[in-house]
C-alpha cells in the first residue's frame, strides 16, 4: 500500500471540505451582508468579516495529469471520453474549467434585495380600438380561472443565472458549448446573461407585483455536485443558495415550481463516460435527485425531473456536442440510448420521491404537438401525424403514460441496435411515473408525408428525414399561406403563434395521453427584429408577443371551461429571451412565460422571449407590454 498517496488523497478530502464549508459560511455572509446594507438605520446587525472566495484554492498536492486536449478539424477542444480521471480537490476542479476556457467574472457578488413592493409603470395606450381587439380585462370577463390555478413565468439555471464559477459551481456542457467555433450564433457566453444568482429577488420582487403566483425554474446540477457523480462531495453553498432562493418565493407569494435538470449537463460526467449516452448516467442523475429532494421536501409542491427530453436527446447528436460522445454511440444512435437512459433516470428519480415520501407531485415536461394534416383527407398526411406524435411526443409520454413501452411506430422503424429495448422491470418501474402531463405547446403546425411518399421513406435508412418520415410545414397546401405570424428570423424555422391550433392541440395530448392534472409549462414568442431597436419605447411596444399570450390565453381558458381539460396552470417564458432554431431531428431551443430576457441557447441573447428586457450593460429590468398585459388579464380572471 502507498501511504503517502492515501495521506495525499486524505489531505485532498479535508482541503475540499474545508473549501465548501467556507463557500457556505460565504453563502450566509452574504445574505446577512445584504440584510445589512439594507437595513433601517434602527437595526443593527452584525456581519462577520469573512474572505470573499469566488474559485477554490489551488491544490499543491494533487498530481494527476491533465489529459492533452487537441483540437478537432471543427476547431471543437473537448478531451477523450474517460481521459479525465476522477479527482475531487480544488485541482480537480480548476482542470475541468480548464476544459473550458477563462469565466468572465460577475461585477458584483452580493445578492441585491429590492425595495417592495415594486411599484408597476401606468398603463399603455392601446394598441386596436376596442371593437376591434378588446382589453385583456375584457377577453371573456364572465369566465373565471379555476381555484389554486397558477398563473406562472418559468426561467432555466444556465440561461439567467450567471455567476458560472462562483461559489464552488462546477463546469456544465453549456458553459464548454459557448466557447466552442459557432456553438452559439453571437458568440455570447452565459457567464452573466441575467445574474439572477444574485439579483433573484429584485426578479421575484417584480413578477410577484405582476400578480404572478409562480415560477417554474430549474436547479444547476454543478451547483450542487460540481463533480456530478454520486460518489463526489455537495457543494453546501449551492444548496444554500437555492434554499435562499426558494424561501424567498415562498415570503413573496410566488410558488417554486422546480425542474432538476433543464440541459446543463456537468460537463465532468461528459468527460467521466459521456453523459446521457452512457448507462452511468442512471445512478448519478438519482443521487442528486435525491440529494435535492431532502433539501426542499416540504417546501416545493410541484417536480419535473426533465425539460423536454426528447429536444435535449437531440441535443446531444447535434454540433458541437456530437464530437462529446462515447465510443460505439454515433450522432444517430445517440438520440435514442438517451432517450433510453434519460426514463430510466426520471423513473429512478420519481421511485424515490415516492419512497422518500417527498410532498407534493412530480411528472417531466413534454414539447412540440400531434399536428395537422397538411391535406385534408390524405392518408399519407394522416399516417405522417402520427409518426409525428410517436417520435416528438410518444416517445417519452407512452412508456410513462398509456404502454410502458416504447410508440409501436418506433419499435417497428428502429432496431435494437438504435433503440434500446425495456426489460420487464423498466416497463413496470416507468408505466406510472408521472402524477401530471406537462406540455410546451409553443406551436401546431401542418404535417406531411415525405414527397416521394411514406413508403419511400419508412424503407430506406438513407431517406433524409428517416427514421421520423414526416416534415412539419409552415403553409397551408391549398394558397401557400402561412399558419400563423412569424417570429423573428432567429426562430422562424420552428415557431409560429398559431392560436387557433392550440385548443384542439390541448384536446389531443389529453385524449391520447390522458391525466387527472395538465400544466402548460411553457409557451412564449420571440418579438420580431426585437434585438435590432435600440430605443427602449419601441423594445417594450412588442405588440406580437402581446397578442400571442392574449390568443393563446383566450384558447386555452376556452380548453378549461367548455372542454373540461385539467389544466391547472399556466406559464410563460418570459423573462429576458434568446432562442435555439430547432429542426425536426437533432437541434433544440426552449420557451415559456420567459420571466426576463435571457440566453437563448445557441441563439444567445439574439432571440428575445422575455416580457422584460434586460439591458445587459447595467443588468436593469424593464417592463414590456406584454408583462403588463399578462398582468391585467390575470387580475381579471380571478
Amino acid at each position: 500500500m502507498d501511504t503517502s498517496s492515501n495521506l495525499r488523497t486524505t489531505n485532498e478530502h479535508f482541503r475540499l471540505v474545508a473549501w465548501h464549508t467556507i463557500l457556505s459560511i460565504q453563502s450566509k455572509t452574504r445574505a446577512i451582508s445584504t440584510a445589512a446594507a439594507n437595513a433601517p438605520s434602527s437595526v443593527s446587525i452584525v456581519v462577520s468579516s469573512q474572505p470573499q472566495i469566488t474559485s477554490p484554492p489551488t491544490s499543491a498536492v494533487s498530481n494527476i495529469p491533465t489529459p492533452t486536449i487537441i483540437p478537432n478539424s471543427s476547431g471543437v477542444k473537448f478531451p477523450p471520453i474517460g481521459s479525465v480521471k476522477k479527482d475531487f480537490s480544488p485541482a480537480g476542479l480548476e482542470r475541468l474549467w480548464d476544459i473550458v476556457g477563462p469565466v468572465q467574472p460577475p461585477p458584483f457578488t452580493t445578492t441585491r434585495v429590492p425595495q417592495t413592493p415594486v411599484a408597476l409603470p401606468s398603463a399603455p395606450p392601446a394598441l386596436y380600438p376596442s371593437w376591434f381587439a378588446p382589453a385583456p380585462a375584457d377577453i371573456f370577463p364572465n369566465i373565471k380561472l379555476p381555484k389554486d390555478f397558477l398563473f406562472g413565468v418559468a426561467t432555466a439555471a444556465y440561461q439567467v443565472e450567471g455567476a458560472a464559477k462562483s461559489e464552488g459551481k462546477g463546469p456544465t456542457m453549456w458553459d464548454w458549448n459557448s466557447r466552442q467555433p459557432n456553438g452559439v450564433a453571437d458568440n455570447t457566453t452565459g457567464d452573466i446573461v441575467d445574474l439572477q444568482y444574485f439579483l433573484y429577488k429584485e426578479d421575484v420582487a417584480r413578477v410577484a407585483a405582476l400578480g404572478v403566483n409562480a415560477h417554474s425554474l430549474s436547479i444547476s446540477w454543478a451547483r450542487i455536485f460540481p463533480f456530478g457523480t454520486a460518489d463526489s462531495p455537495v457543494n453546501q453553498a449551492g444548496l444554500d443558495h437555492y434554499a435562499d432562493l426558494i424561501n424567498y418565493h415562498l415570503a413573496s407569494g410566488v410558488e417554486p415550481v422546480v425542474t432538476l435538470f433543464h440541459w446543463d449537463v456537468p460537463l465532468a460526467l461528459q468527460a467521466y463516460y459521456g453523459g446521457f449516452a452512457s448507462p452511468r448516467i442512471v445512478d448519478d442523475f438519482v443521487n442528486y435527485a435525491k440529494t435535492v429532494f431532502k433539501a426542499f421536501n416540504g417546501k416545493v409542491k410541484t417536480w419535473y425531473t426533465f425539460n423536454e427530453p426528447r429536444v435535449y436527446c437531440g441535443q446531444i447528436a447535434s454540433y458541437p456536442f456530437n464530437f462529446t460522445l462515447p465510443a460505439g454511440v454515433n450522432a444517430s444512435v445517440a438520440p435514442y440510448q438517451c432517450s433510453y437512459h434519460l426514463l430510466r433516470a426520471h423513473a429512478g428519480a420519481v421511485k424515490a420521491f415516492r419512497e422518500m415520501k417527498i410532498q407534493g407531485e412530480i411528472s417531466f415536461k413534454n414539447d412540440d404537438f400531434v399536428g395537422v394534416p397538411w391535406r385534408a383527407n390524405n392518408t399519407e398526411d394522416a399516417e405522417a401525424v402520427e409518426r409525428h406524435a410517436a417520435f416528438q411526443i410518444g416517445v417519452f409520454s407512452d412508456p410513462i403514460f398509456t404502454t410502458g413501452n416504447w410508440p409501436q411506430r418506433l419499435l417497428d422503424t428502429l432496431p435494437p441496435s438504435f433503440l434500446p429495448r425495456f426489460t420487464a422491470q423498466d416497463k413496470k418501474d416507468i408505466l406510472g411515473s408521472a402524477d401530471f402531463f406537462a406540455i410546451d405547446p409553443y406551436r401546431t403546425l401542418y404535417i406531411r408525408a415525405p414527397l416521394d411518399g411514406l413508403a419511400a421513406c419508412v424503407s430506406n435508412t438513407s431517406h433524409p428525414l428517416w427514421p421520423q418520415c414526416n416534415e412539419p410545414v409552415l403553409f397551408d397546401s391549398n394558397a401557400g399561406w402561412a399558419i400563423g405570424v412569424t417570429p423573428d428570423p432567429a426562430s422562424q424555422d420552428w415557431l409560429q403563434a398559431t392560436p387557433n391550433f392550440v385548443r384542439q392541440s390541448l384536446k389531443d395530448l389529453h385524449t391520447r395521453w390522458p391525466s387527472k392534472k395538465m400544466f402548460v409549462s411553457e409557451f412564449g414568442f420571440v418579438e420580431p427584429f426585437e434585438e435590432l431597436r435600440t430605443d427602449l419605447f419601441r423594445i417594450t411596444q412588442d405588440v406580437a408577443r402581446t397578442n400571442y399570450y392574449m390568443t393563446y390565453l383566450g384558447e386555452i381558458l376556452l380548453a378549461i371551461q367548455e372542454d373540461k381539460l385539467p389544466i391547472a396552470g399556466i406559464f410563460a417564458w418570459g423573462k429576458a429571451s434568446s432562442s435555439w432554431l430547432i429542426k425536426l431531428d437533432h437541434s433544440y431551443r426552449s420557451s415559456v412565460l420567459a420571466m426576463v430576457d435571457n440566453t437563448e441557447w445557441g441563439s444567445g441573447i439574439s432571440a428575445k422571449f422575455g416580457i422584460q428586457y434586460v439591458n445587459y450593460t447595467t443588468l436593469e429590468r424593464t417592463y414590456k407590454r406584454s408583462a403588463l398585459a399578462l398582468c391585467e388579464y390575470f387580475m381579471a380572471m380571478q
